[in-house]
């Protein structure tokens, strides 16, 4: 028998109402670990409001406003793909790569939030399931976006914007040093900062009005290798998919670089776990 959306969801959901700022809604991701927030007026989903959300805003829509004064209804998704419990995860996964999105508010009928059902829950799935039914190498992508790590942070946001995952592996002369996502742009501290600390450099110039030498700070563009996560957690081809999977939800990644050595050979996300799960290969298991 399928295995049910209401076996795997969230059923304790976190949410904001549209007149939330979205220095709420980040606080909330950051405290909690999450990626998205339903938007609810009472217990009726009005919307939703993602990490991507959140970054985007801040960093392209509206860079001089402070987050406190964004309101989640300027920021959400109005037009919401909803599932149902009682449909299967092939559904829920099925649904997430057509739309190309990372989770699936659970409704009744009648429109009442009931839950939540993300990737994360869908790798969890697989990782329960699926054990000894694929490989890395079979469902590894070979074509990812990268940077090195003197490249700035803008760059690889338009790299992220080309990569549907939102994710960037950096490297230093071929070899694999970090790894952005969109979670490192949201919750990069502001004004930019460097693992906590403000980076900026002190220029000494003229003070007119207080006719003396002064100083004044300039904050620098970030690096790539100001914001990424060093030594990412890496897997071999030759890895079950089920164990890849079981990594990502326990380690709290949503990337793991394919690795032969030091050669970075593709990477594995849980969109991949996700093609795996409706694929029909799924039904081919290795003794």
């Amino acid at each position: 028998m399928a295995s049910r959306v209401v076996s795997y969801m969230t059923r304790d959901v976190y949410t904001v109402s549209p007149d939330d700022t979205l220095a709420h809604a980040r606080k909330l991701m950051l405290t909690h670990d999450i990626s998205r927030l339903p938007v609810v007026e009472g217990s009726k989903l009005r919307g939703i409001i993602t990490i991507t959300d959140i970054a985007d805003a801040l960093v392209r829509k509206y860079p001089s406003r402070p987050a406190n004064s964004i309101y989640v209804r300027e920021v959400m998704a109005r037009d919401v793909v909803t599932i149902e419990g009682t449909k299967s995860v092939k559904t829920a996964a099925s649904l997430m790569l057509k739309h190309n999105i990372g989770g699936l508010p659970v409704v009744a009928p009648d429109g009442t939030l009931e839950g939540i059902i993300t990737r994360t829950d869908l790798t969890r799935y697989y990782s329960e399931k699926m054990k000894g039914v694929n490989l890395v190498k079979e469902f590894m992508r070979e074509i990812y976006a990268k940077a090195r790590r003197e490249h700035s942070i803008f760059y690889v946001l338009k790299l992220m914007e080309i990569d549907a995952t939102g994710k960037v592996l950096i490297l230093d002369g071929g070899k694999l040093v970090g790894v952005i996502t969109k979670r490192d742009i949201a919750f990069l501290a502001t004004p930019v900062s460097v693992h906590g600390a403000p980076k900026y450099v002190k220029i000494k110039k003229p003070l007119v009005y207080k006719d003396r030498i002064g100083s004044t700070r300039v904050y620098l563009v970030p690096l790539a290798e100001d914001v990424m996560t060093p030594n990412p957690i890496t897997v071999e081809p030759e890895e079950d998919l089920a164990k890849a999977a079981d990594i990502m939800v326990k380690e709290g990644v949503g990337i793991l670089p394919v690795v032969d050595g030091d050669k970075v050979l593709g990477v594995v996300t849980k969109v991949e776990v996700l093609q795996a799960i409706v694929s029909s290969r799924r039904a081919r298991r290795r003794l």
